[in-house]
């Protein structure tokens, strides 16, 4: 895909998306989205890790996890800072990288098999390429978190708290001691409903098929995920 009809496409999606999926199933390019996505949060990870005081961060993390006596916790955290911050941001880097590709590739699938079931002759490469082009309104989210690590004192800002536009930062809802399923939702932003909204649309101009079949295909794994944390939590 040319640079120019990337810089459409990209432009289109949130202005035009029904031009962009158009253009997206013809030539069907993650490249672009993809690499955007993990640029900024590539950036988010540098700063972060150069900025946070490395040693409260896994003392918090560890606390969250209450698995472990303060003098156990503590060994930890000083066996972790035996690293520098560069192996952890190189870490979360990678991790992240492989997440998404496996994530989104998953989705990819689930939608190739609800294509083969549902006769509408669109294929793995083609879903792909849209569930990565529908995560450019994150992208809005991710430079807000870096916007905000830039201007702000990071050493003990936590990993909650990154987000400004997240719904629990916007409400001023402290998550502290609330269900899991109940932070999840609160670090979910606008963008990220925007993401969905789009993702919905995106597969009504894949399969030509109605709203409603659209937005059934695209939430039932998302309602399956919150019945599980849901159940796992009461367990």
């Amino acid at each position: 895909m040319a640079n120019t009809a990337t810089l459409a496409v990209a432009t289109n999606i949130f202005t035009a998306p029904g031009e962009a999926f158009a253009a997206i199933k013809e030539r069907p390019s993650p490249w672009f989205p993809l690499l955007l996505l993990l640029l900024v949060y590539c950036a988010i990870s540098f700063v972060y890790v150069n900025s946070v005081d490395l040693a409260w961060m896994i003392d918090q993390q560890l606390r969250a996890a209450g698995t472990l006596t303060d003098e156990q916790r503590s060994q930890a955290v000083d066996t972790a800072m035996r690293l520098s911050p560069t192996v952890y941001g190189a870490i979360a880097i990678t991790s992240f990288t492989v997440i998404i590709l496996i994530v989104f590739a998953l989705v990819a699938l689930y939608y190739t098999g609800v294509s083969f079931f549902t006769n509408t002759g669109v294929k793995f490469k083609q879903w792909f390429a849209m569930s990565i082009w529908c995560t450019l309104p994150v992208v809005i989210g991710l430079l807000a978190t870096l916007v905000n690590l830039l201007a702000s004192d990071v050493r003990f800002l936590p990993q909650e708290a990154l987000n400004p536009l997240s719904f629990g930062n916007l409400l001023a809802i402290d998550n502290e001691g609330l269900p899991t399923l109940q932070r999840v939702l609160l670090q979910l932003d606008p963008t990220t409903i925007w993401s969905l909204v789009l993702t919905v649309f995106g597969y009504q101009v894949f399969s030509q098929r109605s709203i409603v079949h659209a937005a059934v295909v695209v939430l039932a794994p998302l309602f399956v995920i919150v019945l599980l944390i849901t159940v796992l939590a009461t367990l």
